[in-house]
């Protein structure tokens, strides 16, 4: 029988004596503390305000080795990427204090705007698309794969949630069962576009990459400008991955020329030959991220009640739509054409009655 969750917040009130012991023994007890949000994965954050000026995170989380720890965020994880980026010199934050067995760091505070934020209040578009995609160019320069032991991006529920699009996409939009060995075509045709294709280069990938998970910080200089957060997911993969994250992202609107230049100013220093190959691989993992994403919402509001992630899916929708014009996905595209699933009008999605459609082994 599995371990029933406890109320996160009954869990965390019952915390509050191994947390003052933690702030105690590391000088920060006298410290004003101020949450600063908490995240699905059973973690939560506070802002330190000491008397002398000095500031800090304190993130909270459930233990290394719990039965309640989500898939891909292990603390100790979260450690040892954090220094292995910042000896590539890039701006995560220093882990002042660490207790992995309660739960505990008291982290560098990187400030309160995010490249989201600062984007909603007026800094210049183009300028954080810019820096953004100069940090993922530097990691794909400097960020080898095999530095730092982490798990396989082809290995990952990510790469095999590109089933998705068919085990709740497709049940939905159609209103019934998919039948046997639908999953496995579709799959199919995936593999066999993959291996029509020169191998993908592989390195560090950040696996959510994205405007919410980027600091703004104006006041330091060049790559420093962005701090990097929410990386303990990190993953050996391909190297388009991030990128397509960042670019086509489900969440935000980005401008298809800037989409253009932005790929233009990450292929820069490639030969011909590396360029073409990073194109191809960058179309084939932002359509299957695309896949996985728009099942996913569907997955969220029909098995978890989240239903507020479906205002994206006219946007995911239109990014498959677009992709398909790429010859690299003409297989893709003949396929979507024979079983008739179009991407071309808002699917309606009434959680109660798409859950009947599902089958048991959707993913």
């Amino acid at each position: 029988m599995s371990q029933a969750l406890p109320k996160i917040q009954d869990w965390f009130d019952a915390r509050d004596p191994l947390r003052g012991d933690f702030l105690s023994r590391h000088g920060w007890s006298h410290a004003t503390m101020a949450a600063v949000g908490d995240d699905c994965a059973f973690r939560r954050y506070f802002r330190l305000q000491a008397q002398n000026g000095a500031s800090a995170i304190l993130m909270e989380a459930v233990p290394d080795g719990s039965a309640f720890v989500t898939p891909g965020h292990n603390m100790g994880d979260f450690v040892r990427i954090s220094n292995y980026l910042r000896t590539l010199g890039l701006m995560a934050p220093e882990v002042y204090q660490k207790d992995v067995q309660e739960g505990y760091l008291l982290l560098e505070d990187f400030g309160s705007t995010s490249f989201k934020l600062a984007l909603n209040s007026g800094v210049d578009r183009q300028e954080l698309y810019e820096l953004a995609t100069d940090v993922l160019k530097f990691m794909r320069l400097n960020a080898k794969a095999g530095d730092i032991t982490l798990p396989r991006y082809y290995d990952s529920h990510v790469h095999t949630g590109r089933r998705r699009l068919v085990d709740w996409f497709v049940a939905a939009q159609k209103g019934a069962l998919n039948p046997d060995g639908m999953v496995e075509e579709y799959l199919a045709v995936w593999d066999a576009i993959e291996k029509s294709l020169p191998p993908v280069p592989e390195g560090f990938l950040h696996i959510d990459y994205h405007f919410e998970n980027l600091m703004w910080m104006p006041q330091r200089q060049g790559l420093a400008r962005c701090g990097i957060l929410d990386f303990q997911g990190a993953m050996t993969g391909p190297v388009p991955y991030d990128l397509a994250n960042l670019l086509e992202d489900a969440r935000v609107d980005v401008p298809p020329e800037l989409r253009r230049n932005m790929l233009n100013r990450f292929c820069e220093g490639m030969t011909s030959t590396e360029e073409e190959t990073f194109r191809s691989w960058y179309r084939v993992l932002a359509t299957q991220f695309h896949c996985r994403v728009i099942g996913q919402f569907i997955r969220l509001a029909v098995r978890d009640g989240k239903d507020r992630y479906i205002q994206h899916m006219p946007r995911v929708a239109g990014y498959i739509a677009d992709a398909l014009h790429d010859p690299v996905l003409a297989p893709l595209q003949a396929w979507f054409s024979k079983n008739d699933i179009r991407f071309d009008s808002v699917l309606v999605v009434d959680p109660a009655k798409v859950a009947q459609f599902i089958r048991l082994d959707a993913f």
